[in-house]
């Protein structure tokens, strides 16, 4: 029996996000580095490194992965969670289908940008040493 297989296109690179990142002012110099096989990208601020992910459903994912050295994970929906931040604050663009597409893709990731803008830039900037205690009290 000749079974096929389901695939969908792949719109998330490490590339993509570094142009839609070009779109925002960051408070320092960061660069994106590409894992070969479009799964994460890796960006790695002075005093912060996050991955970020396409989530399998057409979006993304985000975890902070080092802070100040310091090697940590904590998902960006967690760090919202534990501070009572909601992205849906911030009035993020809504996406256009169910489906996974490019132009879905790059909407995900300008408002994972926003949110990091609105909520992490002290995070970012290395000036937040308290996010790791909220999520650890939070566990």
């Amino acid at each position: 029996m000749d079974e096929k297989r389901f695939e969908t296109e792949e719109f998330f690179s490490a590339s993509l996000v570094e142009e839609i990142m070009k779109e925002f002012l960051w408070p320092t110099s960061y660069k994106v580095i590409d894992n070969g096989l479009n799964l994460f990208a890796e960006v790695i601020f002075p005093k912060c490194t996050f991955l970020i992910s396409d989530d399998g459903l057409g979006g993304t994912d985000l975890d902070f992965t080092s802070y100040k050295g310091e090697d940590l994970r904590i998902n960006i929906s967690v760090a919202l969670w534990v501070r009572n931040l909601r992205a849906a604050d911030l009035n993020l663009t809504k996406r256009l289908s169910v489906w996974p597409n490019e132009e879905d893709m790059k909407t995900d990731l300008r408002n994972t940008m926003i949110t990091l803008q609105a909520y992490f830039l002290p995070f970012i900037k290395g000036e937040d040493d308290d996010l790791i205690e909220d999520v650890k009290s939070f566990h």
